[in-house]
């Protein structure tokens, strides 16, 4: 009994994390939480893993997406340049209509270019 439970303990140890794409930094689309630091470009935010990102203009890569127009404008004012936890769904960038995507009230153009974008739920600032 021991083994078999030392044997599926290995097993997990070696399985793969989820593939990130390499379009859009660590991050993949079936993620619901993002953890980085934001900038605000055109009505949306894009999200970079690493803090040195957002201080170098057209960084890539990045994430692209939005919260509600409310959210947004607050996080203008308090989170920019910040550490941040988003919480969301990912939708892929092929679902985007005249290369927007519209989440209540906000736009996504997807600035970053990646293969997804995040539809945010809530932004909140990270630890």
């Amino acid at each position: 009994m021991l083994s078999l439970i030392l044997s599926f303990a290995a097993a997990l140890a070696v399985a793969p994390a989820p593939a990130a794409d390499p379009t859009v930094g660590p991050y993949a689309a079936d993620q619901t939480e993002f953890v980085g630091w934001l900038r605000f470009s055109n009505g949306e935010f894009q999200l970079y893993g690493d803090e040195d990102q957002i201080l170098q203009p057209f960084s890539r890569p990045c994430l692209s997406g939005a919260a509600s127009r409310d959210e947004m404008r607050q996080a203008v004012q308090d989170l920019a340049g910040q550490k941040v936890r988003i919480t969301g769904r990912t939708a892929p960038w092929s679902e985007a209509s005249h290369h927007r995507i519209e989440h209540r009230g906000s736009d996504i153009r997807n600035d970053c270019r990646g293969a997804f974008v995040v539809m945010a739920e809530d932004i909140q600032p990270s630890k």
